[in-house]
């Protein structure tokens, strides 16, 4: 029989086990526990936390690979917080691009946003941006290098009136084994294009009204149904009101034999939703492609013979002032106007037209995207940036269009295009304003990891994802 003693020893060595094994798991999951949980202030010169707004100096806190909080260089840090001196560093939100076709094909043979074929029309509307996506090819780990980290790519092949629908992605971090780790949205809209012509005329007749038939059929169809049901209740509560009629009993048959009990049918599969459908419902954004002053017209013209209208994002080249007025009337119609950083020219003239701040001015918001869709066209965008600046585009608006703006469109406003507190932590370092159009990039970070970086010394560039 054990004494008192030898019982209360063994009670104690096993809590010693006990102790000793939990001590062994907050060890082994110490390292990852603290990784996740890291808070990380950087420090710098100056921080946008998006266009309009800034602290100078201040600290940006990143906690798990998303934004906690911009503080002022006096505000007191939370207990724990490590800090980064960036020193005289301006940091930028990441930068979006919502209109690429950056991939291996046009990577290596030149801009990715095509202009239309007017022999081409074709329906697209089953392809999807992220298809086109090929993780093992390196452009993927340099996007990161030019100060975007969110980019919307469209199919290669953007000439057909419904080109395809634009998926979301990220650049490469280093570690992704497929390349559906990049996509953030797999369907963030539809891209339509339109251009002169009755070949462009018919080919809308035939994918678009087509759609708005439908939808009114449907609608018409449901009115139908709902006017039968409602004559079938007036019918039965009117017989409800009568004295039951008496029947007679019908002469007893034989039991009849059970019928066989069919197989049952596999559950047949639910049909994808239509896209140019959704569109008309409300349901799909879609970004519009047209070039000439001539297509915008001819486009309006054929919208307006539609039964049932929906709104878009315009994507188009600088405009003469004529047209700029035919946009600010349809601007109900507009969610917004997608533009390259450059002046228009009024035709057979030496005028030049500054079209972003004929539209800013009017209260249509616009977006930039670079003058060449190539990693160079990409790292380049603020020197075409500060030359609009000059021309009447205020800092705030120029900035916006680069970040916030296409954010919005893609929507993915409360991830991307500002250091809101709950986002992603993308963001640019650089050396001074970017906006200067002389600022050169010091590094990126994608969801709190740095992806790339410049050494200003050497010139040595990362070259690629940093891993």
């Amino acid at each position: 029989m054990k004494t008192r003693t030898e019982h209360t020893t063994g009670k104690d060595r096993r809590r010693l086990r006990l102790r000793l094994l939990v001590l062994a798991l907050l060890l082994a999951l110490g390292p990852a526990l603290a990784a996740g949980e890291d808070l990380v202030a950087y420090k710098a010169a100056r921080i946008v936390s998006k266009a309009g707004e800034s602290v100078s100096p201040g600290f940006l806190l990143v906690r798990s690979g998303k934004v906690e909080k911009v503080l002022g260089a006096d505000a007191k840090l939370p207990d724990g917080a490590r800090v980064v001196d960036l020193k005289e560093a301006v940091i930028l939100p990441g930068l979006v691009n919502p209109l690429s076709a950056i991939s291996q094909a046009n990577y290596r043979s030149g801009p990715g946003r095509a202009s239309q074929s007017n022999s081409s029309p074709s329906d697209g509307r089953k392809l999807l941006g992220s298809s086109g996506v090929n993780l093992k090819h390196e452009i993927y780990r340099r996007l990161g290098r030019t100060g975007y980290t969110t980019f919307a790519v469209v199919p290669n092949d953007t000439r057909g009136m419904i080109a395809g629908q634009a998926s979301v992605i990220r650049p490469a971090l280093g570690k992704e084994k497929d390349a559906k780790e990049l996509v953030l949205v797999e369907s963030a809209y539809l891209m339509l294009g339109f251009a002169s012509g009755k070949v462009w005329y018919d080919a809308g007749i035939k994918y678009l009204k087509k759609a708005v038939d439908g939808i009114l059929k449907q609608k018409a169809d449901k009115k139908k149904a709902e006017e039968e049901a409602r004559k079938k209740a007036e019918e039965a509560k009117k017989q409800a009101g009568k004295p039951p009629a008496e029947k007679k009993k019908p002469a007893a048959k034989p039991p009849a034999k059970p019928a066989a009990k069919p197989a049952p049918k596999p559950p047949s599969k639910p049909k994808p939703p239509d896209p140019v459908v959704q569109l008309f419902k409300g349901e799909k954004k879609a970004f519009l492609r047209v070039g000439s002053p001539a297509a915008i017209a001819h486009l309006f013209a054929f919208l307006d013979s539609l039964p049932m209208k929906f709104q878009f994002v315009l994507v188009t080249s600088p405009q003469p002032p004529e047209i700029i007025d035919l946009l600010i009337k349809r601007k109900k119609q507009l969610t917004a106007v997608i533009l390259e950083p450059r002046m228009g020219r009024i035709p057979d003239t030496s005028i030049y037209v500054n079209s972003a701040r004929l539209l800013l001015r009017a209260g249509i918001p616009v977006a930039f995207v670079p003058l060449r869709d190539t990693l160079e066209g990409h790292r380049e965008i603020f020197f075409p940036l500060a030359a609009m600046i000059k021309s009447g585009v205020l800092p705030h608006e120029a900035l916006a269009g680069v970040t916030s703006v296409p954010a919005d469109l893609v929507g993915l406003a409360s991830k991307v295009g500002s250091l809101r507190s709950g986002g992603m932590a993308n963001f640019v370092c650089y050396d001074k304003d970017p906006l200067s159009g002389s600022a050169r990039i010091l590094s990126v970070y994608i969801e709190g990891e740095k992806v790339f970086q410049d050494d200003p010394a050497t010139g040595k560039l990362s070259g690629e994802a940093v891993r």
